[in-house]
């Protein structure tokens, strides 16, 4: 009767029907870890901006247009999904907060009205160099356990990102 049930569980995993089981612990695992640290990192940059008013994700977004603006790019809400890695949606969803807040302006281009153009207002740079101050603290208050191992640290990022983009 035993190797009945030793072959059956054998037939079952063979053909994708075993139960859920961990095959190692999660936290000796690369990807808990980085999911960890993400969440780690998120909370703290929260931390900060929450008394700006503004959410990770909004930061993100402002200082990437200021990037792309600064590098003779006009951001676009297409180009700051593509830019940040943050989903079409969430982008459009945030813009539009960004835009009430004053902070954004959002303009159909002039060649292309599929394309809403993204410009930052005189608050939006105000609030993006608060902002800023707050994204250092943050970075300094997480990654200083590092100490100079936070270079090697993204590099390695670096490299598995742009390894995994296609």
């Amino acid at each position: 009767m035993e190797q009945e049930s030793t072959r059956s569980d054998r037939t079952r995993k063979q053909q994708g029907e075993a139960g859920p089981g961990v095959p190692v612990p999660p936290e000796i695992l690369l990807g808990y870890r980085l999911w960890q640290a993400s969440h780690l990192w998120q909370r703290q940059v929260g931390r900060e901006l929450k008394p700006l008013g503004l959410t990770p994700v909004r930061y993100v977004l402002l200082a990437a247009a200021y990037y792309l603006i600064n590098c003779g790019q006009a951001p676009s809400q297409i180009r700051l999904s593509d830019f940040t890695g943050v989903e079409k949606m969430m982008v459009s969803k945030n813009l539009r907060a960004l835009a009430a807040d004053g902070y954004i302006s959002r303009t159909a281009c002039a060649t292309d009205r599929r394309v809403v153009e993204v410009r930052l207002t005189a608050a939006g740079k105000d609030i993006l160099q608060r902002a800023f101050a707050a994204g250092l603290a943050a970075h300094d208050s997480v990654f200083s356990v590092l100490g100079e191992e936070w270079s090697r640290m993204n590099i390695l990022l670096r490299s598995l990102i742009r390894g995994n983009m296609a």
